[in-house]
């Protein structure tokens, strides 16, 4: 099991940690890590082509981000969990589970998941105030119901999507999950040079701020945490590395608007750290950026 990696940043209201923690990792067809058909081809044409694909990539990690601010503690997308190999835990639907199973791969054992990780850094699952999902995929959300005291950021424009493949709401969300939506209860961003939707402040600062990306899918989220010295970007999988983030290399064939992503990719280019949630060199990214605290 990977360790986690720990960095803090000095903020306005003293010191914020970001630790990046790996919960397993996700192996996709070929055709789904980079688009083996051109962009411009529709969303179902280019997901045909990942079902037909018999080749599987390398393996990606997958990651989740806790960020310890003076005024809370937020996390960033809550992983996978071994349940996603469990037959029984598919009861509800089993054609989606064999479905879904087919063409994603996920490796993750019980002390890889986020909350045991977290425990082991000495921060309590019950203590997390906010969980902001970059898109509800679900190697994004499993780990949701061990988060009881926190409100579930998303957007409504994800929940209308939630009937595409890879978004389950009965494995991690009842009615007792409190959700917010980013999309509506944020603020329009006019002026904002990146022309994100809407955003909402999760800090009264303005450190970390939750903002709806579409792209990768029609209500993704990316995070925004703007320190003292640098700013972050938490991209979901808007590109699953940095270095993807440029509009002239391949991106992934699983995007639902891919002129979307390509816009985003152009706005976010050279902003200062990009954190994708499978990109291997996240934790030296990280590293670079701040100060690693042991």
């Amino acid at each position: 099991m990977a360790m986690p990696t720990s960095v803090s940043f000095s903020v306005r209201d003293g010191e914020v940690r970001v630790h990046a923690i790996r919960t397993g990792t996700v192996t996709i067809k070929r055709c789904h890590h980079t688009c083996c058909l051109p962009e411009r081809s529709p969303m179902a044409l280019r997901f045909a082509a990942i079902l037909g694909d018999r080749r599987f990539a390398d393996p990606l990690p997958i990651w989740t981000f806790v960020i310890e601010h003076p005024e809370r503690t937020i996390v960033v997308d809550a992983g996978a969990t071994p349940d996603y190999n469990d037959d029984s835990s598919w009861r509800r639907d089993r054609r989606g589970g064999s479905l879904i199973r087919s063409f994603i791969r996920i490796g993750v054992e019980p002390e890889e998941t986020l909350p045991a990780q977290m425990i082991e850094l000495g921060v309590s699952p019950a203590d997390v105030d906010a969980v902001v999902l970059t898109h509800q995929h679900i190697d994004h959300t499993a780990s949701v119901p061990a988060f009881a005291n926190a409100t579930i950021w998303t957007t409504k424009a994800e929940d209308r999507a939630a009937q595409q493949v890879g978004a389950f709401w009965w494995r991690w969300r009842n009615a007792d999950t409190t959700i917010g939506h980013v999309d509506v209860e944020g603020a329009p961003q006019v002026g904002d040079p990146q022309g994100f939707l809407s955003g909402v402040d999760l800090t009264s600062d303005g450190a970390i701020r939750a903002s709806h990306t579409p792209g990768h899918t029609p209500g993704s989220v990316s995070v925004r945490l703007r320190t003292d010295a640098c700013t972050l970007w938490f991209t979901g999988d808007t590109s699953f590395t940095a270095r993807s983030m440029n509009p002239t290399e391949p991106t992934a064939g699983i995007h639902t608007d891919m002129r979307a992503v390509r816009t985003l990719h152009a706005s976010l280019r050279g902003e200062d750290v990009i954190l994708p949630s499978h990109d291997w060199d996240n934790p030296e990214r990280l590293e670079r950026a701040g100060r690693v605290v042991k």
